[in-house]
């Protein structure tokens, strides 16, 4: 194919990435703009573009590869094996707690749903896979936030501010970290009416062999089968099968 074809900023983009990418210890901005022979003002556009993106992440003044191309790969991953792997385990959880069933992945600064497995209640409450939630107001969104080790909350919370969606949302600072390091604790996440109203969710993450959190399993119904007092029947379910996804992956 011709050269004329090329796009230069995005020659140039890809050459910032891939430089980036050989330096685990990352890199400054002068240290890019002498290997890759272009001004500190393009890379710096260049830069601040992609870490606005979360391609890049910027700490004190290095740079390194950032959480979407991470993303990225494990969403491979997840559209190839994961769904497969993990419907039947969605199957028995839907059956014991009588509520559907979901697996979520991380992307970027949102969760996206995988697979639903519905209920047989009459009265249900279900996204379509390939639905996508912002991370701060659901079970499985707090997971992520909860369980990242590469998205921290300050980073995130640059690029999703947060917003009421109901009046049990956390919209602060303090009460999300507070809401995070409990989840942590308890192994479990939980979401009380904060992305709709009357409806309840719980989500618990699915670690990969290197311990890193890849998806996250949950229930989602209305509160009027999912009442409060059946948070420790469901949670220990979801628990339970979360971690039989993670034994079956590579």
């Amino acid at each position: 194919m011709p050269s004329s074809y090329n796009i230069p900023v995005l020659v140039k983009t890809f050459s910032v990435i891939k430089c980036i990418s050989e330096y685990n210890n990352g890199l400054t901005l002068s240290d890019i703009s002498k290997k890759i022979e272009t001004p500190k003002s393009t890379v710096f556009r260049i830069l601040y573009t992609l870490q606005k993106e979360l391609i890049i992440e910027k700490k004190n003044d290095l740079y390194f590869l950032g959480s979407m191309l991470i993303h990225f790969g494990l969403h491979t991953l997840s559209q190839r094996e994961l769904k497969d792997i993990a419907r039947p385990f969605l199957i028995s959880l839907m059956e014991e707690t009588g509520e559907t069933a979901h697996i979520a992945i991380p992307v970027g600064t949102q969760s996206m749903i995988l697979d639903v497995v519905l209920t047989t209640h009459s009265i249900r409450f279900s996204s379509p896979v390939g639905s996508l939630f912002p991370l701060y107001c659901t079970s499985h969104g707090k997971v992520f936030l909860a369980f990242s080790d590469h998205l921290d909350l300050d980073s995130y919370l640059e690029v999703a501010p947060l917003q009421y969606r109901t009046d049990k949302t956390l919209i602060t600072r303090e009460a999300l970290s507070a809401e995070l390091d409990k989840i942590r604790d308890q192994g479990y996440s939980m979401d009380e009416l904060e992305f709709t109203d009357d409806i309840r969710c719980c989500a618990a993450p699915v670690p990969d062999k290197e311990g890193r959190c890849v998806a996250a399993v949950g229930v989602t119904s209305t509160t009027i089968t999912f009442k409060k007092e059946r948070i420790k029947e469901i949670s220990d379910a979801v628990k339970k099968y979360a971690l039989k996804i993670s034994a079956e992956l590579d």
